[in-house]
């Protein structure tokens, strides 16, 4: 009989398509630890909030190591310098790209090519009377191969612009210049750039029972491994990738951060070699998040940094009267309006002042064709999970259980959201004369009602971490005062309400004949005498790929049951990881590799 260790999983999704980011760094901590000279060597330090910089060479860079690449977007820094001062961008692993200057002593500016960590051709150059002794504002915009440096003196209120062509662009770090320099010195650099990741990746942690405590959440002091899926969405096939991995957080430690992917083609999805390990610091608040960094290469120069984030901890409690901004809210869609805000005006919290509201200030009422969101912080939910929140609500209803206005509760995992459905249900359904962005027969909260708690189930496949999320939409007509939401914390199934006739299970057993496996798979389970439950089969996504009624016998009696790897409608499931339990019954989940 082939046994492996009995593992509990949670599962998460994260898609890291190209997004925005920004970043700055005043030097007010005098620490440059997290930045990297590159090209030539140059003379570093940091003193009094302002990075200073010597060198008898050209380009001498100093790069950002904490930033994202990006190919377009904008660098600002505030500089000076009696020779050569400037900033970098787009600079890649071989110490390529492009850097633009201005020089007061020799008054000129310039965009130029740097290759292989030597300056190279100038793209363009611009002479001016550039003055000696003054802080200068420069401001390096890559739009794809256009290149732009403006150039400001606040103190002399002079604007210069240089123009240039990059033939060759592509993403790449960004950071400070110099060049035969004796006393250059930055203050401060802000950019607004978009990233430029071309691969989505798929993120499942296995929270093992010799590392912790197995209840799908990771919490403080646990090690947990850190299984990544790679789908290969650029255009071009990747060769003998490998990925490292970083917490961008010293509290956060990578104990194992390396796995390589093979060949990936176009369009196509891996699993690295192995698993990387993390290990959450001992003492963490209950809702912190750490942001991670995962660094990708491959043969001909290919490299992309992707970022997200990696919460420790378990539940929430936030009655918004402090930690508001960890909320956020807006637009669903373009052209629906959103009203989401912090209010004063209404709250059920004792002594409380706060609480969100869905409507306009005051006690105004929200616009109308509103389709906006308040989202929760990633947060991990165990297993068994629910969450509790109170509302008050006054939107557009009908007699009966009609609404034309309404608002509903999701659960996501980083934009892949499901409606959940409270546990006293909604009040009222959508009409098909409504004009608002939810489909007719969709169950909302409408009506009028004071401040009422809810609650909501979180089914076990979706333990570990996630999100809440309230929508409130309307319609093209009548508006009212809006949806009130208040005083929100997790708990489990029996924390809230007594739950009677809980059927407790013992005696259970579930292990698979071959992991990994190819085609089909036997499992070898036990369940107490007489009892029902069902064996699950999930994918990383979280959703039920296959499902079997399974029946106990005798005590301590086991069955098989052959799976031929195939879902509920008879396909052949893809190579992946998976997630198989028996339902209801603890310490009974295994994570099945199919190959």
């Amino acid at each position: 009989m082939y046994k492996i260790n009995i593992l509990l999983l949670f599962l998460i999704l994260l898609v890291a398509n190209a997004s925005g980011f920004e970043f700055s760094d005043n030097f007010e901590d005098n620490d440059i630890s997290d930045w990297q000279p590159r090209c030539v060597p140059g003379n570093w330090s940091v003193s009094g909030g302002v990075v200073q910089g010597n060198t008898n060479s050209s380009p001498s860079l100093l790069v950002a190591e904490d930033a994202p690449f990006f190919e377009d977007g904008e660098v600002t820094v505030c500089a000076g310098a009696y020779h050569v001062v400037g900033i970098c961008a787009r600079l890649d692993e071989n110490d390529s790209g492009i850097y633009a200057y201005v020089s007061p002593n020799d008054d000129v500016a310039r965009i130029r090519l740097v290759e292989q960590g030597v300056q190279s051709t100038i793209f363009n150059s611009l002479y001016a009377d550039f003055p000696s002794g003054v802080d200068y504002e420069l401001t390096l915009t890559c739009a794809g191969s256009d290149v732009t440096l403006t150039i400001e003196v606040p103190s002399t209120k002079q604007t210069w612009v240089l123009n240039a062509i990059d033939p060759n662009p592509h993403a790449g770090a960004f950071g400070f210049h110099m060049g035969d320099e004796p006393a250059a010195y930055w203050d401060w650099i802000q950019v607004e750039a978009e990233s430029t990741e071309a691969v989505d990746i798929t993120w499942m942690i296995t929270d093992d029972e010799s590392m912790g405590n197995g209840d799908y959440a990771l919490e403080p002091g646990e090690t947990i491994y850190l299984d990544i899926e790679l789908t290969n969405f650029s255009d071009l096939p990747l060769e003998n990738a490998f990925a490292v991995l970083q917490s961008l957080n010293s509290e956060l430690a990578v104990i194992q951060d390396y796995a390589t992917y093979g060949d990936l083609s176009i369009s196509e999805s891996s699993y690295g070699s192995t698993s990387y390990m993390v290990l959450a610091p001992l003492v963490t608040p209950s809702d912190e998040v750490y942001d991670m960094r995962l660094t990708l290469m491959a043969d001909g120069g290919y490299q992309e940094q992707i970022l997200f984030q990696l919460p420790v901890g378990s539940g929430l409690q936030n009655d918004f009267e402090n930690d508001q901004e960890d909320w956020t809210y807006g637009s669903l869609e373009s052209n629906w309006i959103n009203n989401w805000h912090l209010s004063f005006e209404n709250n059920v919290t004792p002594d409380g002042q706060f609480s969100f509201k869905c409507g306009s200030s005051g006690s105004g009422n929200y616009g109308n064709l509103h389709f906006g969101h308040l989202t929760s912080p990633l947060v991990n939910l165990p297993i068994d999970a629910t969450v509790n929140f109170w509302m008050w609500i006054e939107a557009q209803s009908m007699s009966g259980s009609g609404a034309f206005d309404g608002g509903i509760v999701q659960y996501g995992r980083c934009e892949n959201w499901i409606d959940l459905t409270p546990v006293s249900g909604y009040s009222h359904e959508i009409v098909s004369s409504s004009t608002g962005p939810f489909e007719a027969g969709t169950q909302v909260f409408s009506g009028t009602y004071g401040w009422t708690q809810y609650q909501l189930l979180i089914p076990d496949s979706l333990a570990g971490p996630g999100q809440i999320r309230f929508v409130f939409g309307s319609d093209h007509t009548v508006r009212k005062e809006g949806w009130y939401i208040d005083d929100i914390s997790t708990g489990s199934v029996t924390s809230v309400s007594e739950t009677e006739n809980i059927e407790v299970f013992t005696g259970s057993y579930l292990e698979v004949s071959e992991n990994p496996f190819t085609n089909s798979v036997t499992f070898l389970y036990s369940l107490p005498v007489v009892e029902k439950t069902t064996l699950e089969i999930f994918d990383v996504r979280g959703r039920i790929v296959s499902s079997f009624e399974l029946t106990g016998e005798t005590e301590d009696s086991f069955k098989t049951l052959n799976w031929n790897g195939t879902d509920s409608a008879g396909s052949i499931i893809p190579p992946g990881i998976y997630l198989v339990r028996l339902s209801g019954i603890e310490n009974t989940t295994i994570k099945l590799i199919k190959i």
